[in-house]
């Protein structure tokens, strides 16, 4: 019998945009989280059938990193190149995201510190099915921000949710009839241009009264509408939001794992002003 061949292995860069999405297979994080508002290079890997891709992509926080996607022989053999890993220790990223599965085999070959975090990134291009509660849902402006940093600390604490920090974010909350905020979230666009909810959060005390899926969907309609598609991450060990956020038409696109280099660990939003 002969050799049974594993097909051609090629490592390569890419240059732009488009090479990078044909590369992913189209796949949604590259189409509306990373589009092409992030530097080149990036980098593609084949081995026989098997593809893998690696970018740039900043976190929620807006921290510079980079992120792996595709199957694990290609994985394997991108992260091993040298080229690749020049690129990224010699670049300025400072956690390096990949799916969940195949965090021992990146970590082989670009090992960072014990500093990680498990999180689903969620996306949808239909709107959301009517919820009640939605007409409560106001706007609310850069004069709101030291209300919602306050409200976000005691709903939320571990929000990544960052009240009128750059450019371009909405802001929406829940008030009861005495003006008290009992629920907020917001809607940020990804370097893609997508739409991406962050600080949902709903009063301790307001809890499954269907505050936060009323926010959630009011955030996700006018996303779609304006641009056809909404994202979000989440907490994995959150499955009252995963529910939440499946019944409103989310899927589940990458169960990452995000580790961080020392010392690089996200920004905390800034201490109330007395």
């Amino acid at each position: 019998m002969g050799r049974v061949r594993a097909g051609p292995v090629s490592v390569r860069r890419l240059d732009g945009y488009e090479e990078l999405l044909v590369a992913s297979g189209h796949h949604p994080v590259v189409e509306l989280d990373v589009g092409g508002g992030l530097p080149p290079p990036a980098w593609a890997a084949r081995v026989g059938p098997a593809s893998a891709v690696a970018f740039a992509r900043r976190s929620d926080h807006g921290v510079p990193g980079a992120s792996v996607l595709g199957d694990a022989p290609a994985v394997a053999r991108l992260v091993a190149d040298p080229r690749v890993r020049a690129w990224f220790e010699g670049g300025d990223f400072r956690h390096l995201g990949r799916p969940r599965h195949l965090d021992d085999l990146v970590e082989d070959h670009l090992p960072l510190s014990t500093v990680a975090g498990d999180w689903e990134w969620m996306f949808t291009r239909t709107p959301p099915p009517a919820v009640a509660g939605e007409e409560r849902v106001l706007e609310l402006d850069s004069g709101h921000r030291e209300e919602l940093l306050g409200f976000l600390a005691v709903a939320s604490p571990r929000t990544h949710g960052q009240p009128f920090t750059r450019p371009g974010q909405r802001w929406v909350g829940i008030r009861d009839e005495g003006g008290q905020l009992l629920a907020c979230g917001s809607s940020e666009p990804s370097t893609a241009g997508t739409p991406t909810l962050t600080g949902i959060a709903v009063d301790p005390g307001q809890r499954r009264a269907g505050l936060g899926a009323a926010v959630t969907a009011a955030l996700t309609r006018e996303a779609v509408a304006r641009t056809g598609a909404c994202a979000l991450g989440m907490f994995s060990d959150n499955d009252g939001a995963r529910r939440l956020y499946t019944g409103l038409g989310f899927t589940v696109a990458v169960r990452w794992r995000s580790r961080w280099r020392e010392g690089a660990l996200p920004p905390q939003p800034p201490p109330r002003q007395p």
